[in-house]
């Protein structure tokens, strides 16, 4: 339970690997506002079967590519962001100001740089309060610097961080369930059917047609009667 008044910060976490045994890879980096907005993007992709002659063409599912969150973070090192909790949102007293390179130092080394043995940047978990919010990898980190000490030294930054979805290997095989193409399948051929499109649908791959062809003891896979159940054995 959250304590009544505690503004709870996002944080995130690097890991080196996307098992369920985490390795953390560095101490959580906390932000240090929350982000008023994120946004999520996902896209789904197709390919267009079109017989000769005909006009149009049917929009076959290939598959979705994985999602993408994207947010924004302010990195203020003016002292003007005070600590403040749901109850007491009174910003008077010191605080000390945030050395905004430091900070930005810190999200680097959790989001970008590569990571040991991995040879890889961090797995990462987003998480609010006790909630994981989100699980990806970094693909782009813009760092839009915004105002600065008469110095040159940098007291603002907006970093603005996109993540793409990953899933470990056990967590793709349950969500994918009966579609995976490691257990055996059975479909009617249709008369809208063709057969490397079918075992394409399966397998993500074509090239299976003659050991799929084989399995059904099929003479010719151009020639298949409508209505014909078609076995697709798993993959070996």
């Amino acid at each position: 339970m959250i304590p009544l008044g505690k503004v709870e910060k996002m944080q995130i976490q690097a890991f080196t690997d996307a098992t369920a045994a985490r390795t953390p890879v560095t101490e959580p980096y906390s932000f240090q506002v929350n982000p008023s907005t994120y946004s999520e993007r996902f896209v789904v992709q197709y390919a267009q079967e079109q017989a000769p002659g005909n006009s149009g063409a049917e929009q076959v599912y290939q598959g979705q590519t994985p999602e993408e969150w994207e947010f924004e973070l302010l990195l203020d090192g003016t002292g003007v962001i005070k600590e403040a909790n749901a109850l007491s949102i009174s910003l008077l007293g010191a605080v000390k100001p945030m050395v905004v390179m430091d900070e930005v130092r810190k999200l680097k080394a959790a989001t970008v740089e590569v990571q040991g043995d991995t040879h890889r940047n961090a797995y990462l978990v987003v998480s609010w309060g006790e909630r994981d919010i989100f699980k990806g990898s970094l693909v782009s980190l813009d760092l839009n610097y915004k105002l600065f000490a008469p110095d040159g030294t940098p007291l603002r930054v907006i970093a603005k961080v996109k993540l793409r979805a990953w899933v470990s290997d056990e967590e793709r095989v349950r969500a994918e369930g009966k579609q995976s193409p490691d257990i055996t399948h059975e479909r009617i051929f249709k008369a809208s059917d063709t057969f490397s499109l079918m075992t394409y649908r399966i397998y993500d791959d074509p090239r299976y047609y003659l050991d799929v062809a084989k399995a059904n003891n099929l003479n010719s896979f151009r020639k298949i009667p409508v209505g014909t159940k078609l076995r697709f054995p798993p993959i070996k």
